[in-house]
């Protein structure tokens, strides 16, 4: 009988677990596409204000305003995108 219920006890913390641990990964993956969709926003608005002739600094500024990196971080944005 003590055995019986120490299974039982092992087996529905074993269910548990994976339970969170497959609901943490739907959140993650939910997130990682919402990266991906930002990060394809962001990309088309930098080309596009490369291809309107706009000064490499305005479109820096840009990128930081949206994303919060760091100048640097920004202007290899910018550069990244620029070819």
């Amino acid at each position: 009988m003590g055995t019986e219920v120490s299974i039982l006890i092992i087996t529905v913390c074993a269910v548990a677990i994976i339970w969170v641990l497959l609901s943490k990964n739907k959140k993650l993956n939910k997130m990682a596409y919402e990266n991906i969709n930002i990060e394809s926003e962001l990309e088309s608005h930098v080309k596009n204000m490369i291809s309107n002739s706009e000064s490499e600094v305005k479109v820096i500024k840009s990128v930081r305003e949206k994303t919060g990196l760091s100048l640097l971080q920004a202007k290899q944005y910018v550069e990244k995108h620029k070819k």
